[in-house]
């Protein structure tokens, strides 16, 4: 081989033994990077919920990260009285205890890393306030933390409703009456409740199709007062639903929701 052809040849192996260790640098840190987990996404999540929660009431968290070698979760309540009473993961591959106001999970070598991991736990308030969980990860790669609350109401009453009484009977009864006639609604919740019995915007009524079922005449009544009222005589409630005139040729649903959350309905067609 002539001097003038041997240097380009070397060059040309030069280039190529660079290229190739350029590449082999490029896998390893991609390698790496993976198993950060996602660049975007952030090293922990805790997610609770959206609206207010009653005292003693249960609800659950979830705490988003990353499968790690030798990860540490941790989740702390502090604030308005609540405890864990639970909880799960749903890789297979952490071990996780929750005692008090304090919940871990561990693993040392996870077999799914480093694919995300949802970690739920179960939480149940016993005073009104804010609950505050506090989620941290710390491992080979990871280490954040992340914070949400919760607001805790008082927990509502519990009635045991019985109805409804003559002259309005309940589904699948299509009971037939009168538009603009005011129709005596009763019902019991088992003794005297209090008139603050009902919930927001209760009762009302929707329209609706009108059924084939059994149909009943509402009774002729001489219940004139308006609204919400106890007879602790018969032990019953009565609310005087005042119908519209422009109801008649159409059905409706009476809707009685109660401040516990419950809804009661009867059916109703108007001539």
């Amino acid at each position: 081989m002539s001097p003038s052809t041997s240097v380009p040849a070397r060059r040309r192996g030069l280039r190529g033994r660079s290229a190739a260790l350029i590449a082999a640098l490029a896998l390893t840190a991609a390698g790496l990077l993976a198993l950060a987990g996602p660049a975007h996404a952030a090293p922990i999540e805790i997610t609770g919920p959206a609206d207010p929660v009653p005292a003693g009431t249960a609800y659950t968290y979830t705490v988003n990260t990353f499968l790690d070698r030798d990860m540490t979760v941790t989740a702390d309540l502090s604030g308005a009285a609540a405890t864990f009473t639970a909880v799960t993961e749903d890789s297979g591959d952490l071990a996780c205890n929750a005692s008090g106001t304090h919940a871990v999970c561990t693993a040392a070598n996870p077999s799914g890393r480093p694919n995300p991991v949802a970690i739920t736990l179960t939480v149940l308030p016993t005073a009104t306030g804010t609950v505050t969980a506090d989620a941290t990860i710390t491992s080979f790669s990871l280490d954040g933390s992340a914070s949400t609350t919760t607001t805790i109401t008082p927990a509502g009453p519990t009635y045991t409703f019985t109805g409804f009484f003559a002259p309005v009977n309940n589904p699948p009864v299509l009971n037939t009456v009168n538009a603009g006639r005011s129709i005596p609604v009763k019902f019991s919740l088992n003794g005297d409740q209090g008139l603050n019995v009902l919930a927001d915007g209760s009762p009302y009524s929707k329209a609706t199709t009108c059924g084939t079922g059994t149909q009943d005449p509402v009774e002729t009544t001489t219940d004139s007062n308006s609204g919400l009222t106890y007879d602790p005589g018969t032990g019953r409630y009565t609310y005087v639903w005042k119908t519209d005139k422009n109801w008649a040729g159409t059905c409706r649903t009476f809707h009685l929701k109660l401040a516990d959350g419950s809804d009661h309905t009867a059916n109703f067609q108007f001539h």
